[in-house]
């Protein structure tokens, strides 16, 4: 190998090495000034943002001024203002519309004082009644006349947490007779071996339509069967309810146990310390499908007779079937409902019967439409000892409007026979309000 060729190997091999950490270097070096043009187009926009905020604020005490100016009303597009086209979007009415929206500042954004805090959930739901038709002494007395417009009542709700464990609720109607306890109890929630109490005066878990309150019911009035064995206002008494849930797969079930002071009027009287009256209660819910679902209950009832003394027992069942399509929920549903009575007492030969048969169908989003029909026995007094019976039947239905979730307009036509004595046709017009937190109520 002459001296000329190792000469020229030794400066290739030195260019080799040589240019290769010049490449290696090269690439990061690129790789890093990426990165800073990056970094500076984001710090220009970052700086953009803040003048466009900072121009905002400037211009806040402008537009609170221009807001008392506005219009809350919806007005009619001016006929001189061109209409934009189908799929063209008129750039200034949109810049302005979302000026207006940035722009608007509640009234109060305080947080709420220590005062608000402990302050119960309060509501009034008001229920105003008118009637028309025949006179109906049996529902109103022999010698009472009927008001053809009234506030029948505005049921005053109080709820709040007690504490972690409890929750009380009080439910107060005032009519023109005066102020009434409804409900008032307070609910434990946390209760070992999953169970859930109720201490108070509470309605008896007693069939379907014994436990709704006014505002609640599908019907302005009370079923025949209700408004003959328990009254216009329900069994309802002070004591203590126990629950308890055992769900499963494919069935729910929910089991009620009470114990009551045996006051409750027109049904139970106490003739000693020790007459309670008792009443458990056991439901039944299985969805059918998507759609649907089917509710079971029975109930049992146990007490001593007001004034006349002796036992006086009452069995219930209830069925009710509910149907509202998933992708048409808001728009289609539909609700059966049955539910009878039997009441076995020791002054009467035989027992009474009660019962009750309805469905309501949703029209439209705010239309419904129902009918029920109506058969119960009705006991009256022979003498001290002994009582007699008539039963009464009727046939209701109903046309009900929703302007909104807090208010309802309702028209019911009834006709009603009582026994052989009176036969009455009526028509009743409901609107009920609602102002207020108002819990939801039992399912």
């Amino acid at each position: 190998m002459s001296s000329r060729t190792l000469t020229t190997i030794v400066v290739v091999t030195t260019l080799a090495f040589g240019i290769a950490p010049m490449q290696a270097q090269s690439a990061p070096t690129e790789q890093i000034h990426r990165l800073e043009q990056k970094l500076d187009e984001l710090l220009r926009q970052a700086a953009a943002i803040r003048q466009e905020l900072d121009a905002l604020k400037d211009s806040r005490p402008q537009a609170e001024e221009d807001l008392t100016q506005v219009d809350l009303l919806p007005s009619e597009p001016s006929a001189t203002t061109p209409s934009s086209t189908a799929g063209e979007v008129a750039p200034t009415a949109t810049a302005e519309a979302a000026t207006a929206l940035t722009e608007v500042q509640p009234l109060d954004n305080q947080p709420p004082t220590p005062a608000k805090i402990f302050n119960p959930d309060m509501s009034v739901v008001g229920t105003f009644l008118g009637h028309a038709g025949e006179r109906n002494a049996f529902e109103f007395g022999p010698d009472a006349t009927r008001s053809p417009m009234a506030l029948e009542e505005a049921e005053l709700a109080l709820e709040a947490f007690v504490d972690p464990y409890a929750k009380a609720k009080f439910f107060l109607g005032v009519s023109g007779e005066g102020i009434d306890i409804e409900e008032g109890y307070a609910q434990f929630i946390t209760l070992p071996y999953g169970l859930t109490a109720k201490v108070g005066k509470t309605k008896a878990v007693f069939g379907k339509a014994n436990t709704w309150h006014t505002h609640v019911r599908p019907w302005a009035d009370q079923p025949l069967m209700i408004h003959n064995f328990f009254g216009e206002e329900g069994l309802a008494d002070s004591g203590v309810s126990v629950s308890k849930i055992f769900p499963g797969d494919k069935l729910y079930l929910e089991a009620t146990g009470e114990v009551f002071s045996g006051e409750a009027e027109g049904v139970f009287g106490r003739q000693s310390q020790n007459d309670l009256f008792y009443n458990g209660h056991l439901r039944l819910f299985k969805d059918i499908s998507e759609n649907s679902n089917l509710e079971v209950g029975t109930s049992l009832a146990r007490g001593t007779e007001p004034e006349v003394g002796g036992a006086s027992t009452f069995g219930g069942v209830d069925v009710t079937w509910r149907w509202k399509p998933l992708q048409q929920g808001s728009y289609r549903s539909f609700i059966a409902r049955a539910e009878g009575i039997v009441n076995d007492r020791e002054d009467l030969d035989g027992r009474l019967f009660g019962a009750y048969v309805s469905a309501d169908l949703q029209l439209a989003r705010r239309w419904f439409a129902g009918l029920r029909l109506d058969r119960a026995d009705r006991a009256f007094a022979v003498d001290d000892r002994e009582a007699g019976r008539m039963t009464d039947r009727g046939v209701s239905a109903t046309l009900t409007f929703w302007p909104s979730e807090f208010s309802q307009l309702r028209g019911q036509v009834r006709h009603t026979s009582y026994g052989h004595v009176q036969s009455v046709t009526e028509f009743l017009l409901q609107l009920q309000f609602a102002i207020g937190a108002h819990g939801a109520h039992t399912f």
